[in-house]
């Protein structure tokens, strides 16, 4: 019995790895997820600042804090920034000028930062 080469070829292909198109779509589904996670990582390049220290001014945009190593920093407010008092979420209206505060911040840098926590110390607290 003489086997034909086109009954024979497909068991021959795969074994010497002849179909190409196979270990291409391999290799570009790998580079799709490399990809994928090299792109998302410049997010994750942002940290967590903390500022403690006494209010200066407070908009409805901004937070400027004269921090305890006497730098003033400004903090960037939007709708997920939290504050806390005692221990209960109040609103933003509740930070005064002159009040202490520990904040969090997140960002690149001290000059380029979101409120993410502002928590307001009792006035014999300050740190």
């Amino acid at each position: 019995m003489q086997i034909e080469p086109a009954d024979a070829w497909p068991a021959f292909a795969i074994r010497r790895g002849a179909y190409p198109e196979f270990y291409m779509r391999k290799f570009l589904a790998s580079l799709i997820a490399v990809s994928a996670v090299l792109w998302a990582m410049p997010a994750a390049a942002h940290e967590e600042f903390p500022v403690s220290g006494k209010v200066l001014a407070i908009t409805a945009k901004t937070i400027q804090i004269k921090a305890k190593e006497g730098d003033t920093v400004t903090l960037d407010l939007d709708n997920n920034t939290r504050v806390v008092q005692g221990g209960k979420r109040v609103t933003i209206k509740e930070v005064k000028v002159g009040q202490s505060v520990d904040v969090l911040g997140f960002g690149d840098s001290f000059s380029d930062l979101t409120a993410i926590d502002i928590t307001i110390l009792p006035p014999g607290k300050a740190r």
